[in-house]
Parts: C-alpha cells; structure tokens; sequence
C-alpha cells in the first residue's frame, strides 16, 4: 500500500472510525471488507496512557477468540498495539455491541501460520500486505476473561 494511503487511513480514517463505531455502539463500520471490527483498547507501554485501535477481526472454527493480525498495513514495523500488548497483555474489546476484559496471546508455530492462512483465505489483502515486508507479521489471540 503506498505511503500516501496509508498516512490518510492513520490521520484520517481510523480516528473517524473511533468516534462513529463508538457512538453507534458498533452499528456504523462494525463491519468491513466483509469482516468484523473491533476496537482494541490497551495501555500504553510507555505513556501507561489508554489507547484504541479499530482493527478486523476473525473467528474460526466456532472458537469464541477473537483473532487480530499486527500487519500494520504491510510495514515493516510492528503496529504500537502489538508493543502494547507485549507488555501488557491484559486489554478491553469493544466488540457486536459489548465491551469486555480480554487476555491477548500471541500465537506462534502452526497455530499462528494455520490462523494466518484462514485470514487470508477470508480477504485476500492480508495476503498482500505479508508480501510486502520481511517480518513476520504477529496473529493474536483476544480471549474473554
């Protein structure tokens, strides 16, 4: 994805996101690209500020984890929430209109590449966005406590 593109969706689009999803309690932009959305509420591992973040998510296989890939639109860092769960991996999921305690894991292994592949077989820009780094881009797991 070009620069310009994503500097609009980080300025722009994902604060607009924010505010409309929470008013809404997620019945505006709940949905996109034909997947869930949730916001991802952490703290932050510096600022210990809290932080949110509108990200896709996936379930699969009747699991009621809710699964969110770091792909950072394909850059080659890691998105700050993905840090923020690193260290501190207990977060709050606004999600079908609930908000609720959540422990995040980060997968490894097969778990992590089956989940990654189930992703992209359910859109496809995942799979581009892999293509387009070196790293390997982090699949996490968001359970409900």
């Amino acid at each position: 994805m070009p620069t310009h593109r994503r500097l609009i969706i980080a300025w722009l689009f994902v604060p607009m996101h924010r505010i409309l999803f929470r008013i809404s309690g997620g019945r505006l932009l709940g949905r996109l690209e034909g997947v869930g959305v949730l916001i991802l509420m952490t703290r932050g591992r510096r600022s210990g500020k809290r932080r949110s973040s509108p990200l896709l998510y996936f379930q699969f296989g009747g699991s009621e984890d809710f699964i969110v890939v770091a792909s950072n639109y394909g850059q080659d860092h890691h998105p700050g929430w993905y840090w923020n769960i690193v260290a501190d991996p207990s977060v709050f999921v606004e999600a079908k209109g609930r908000r609720f305690a959540a422990a995040a894991r980060i997968t490894g292994g097969e778990e992590r590449a089956a989940l990654f592949d189930k992703v992209v077989a359910t859109n496809a820009r995942f799979a581009a966005y892999r293509a387009s780094t070196d790293r390997r881009i982090p699949v996490v797991a968001l359970r409900r406590v």
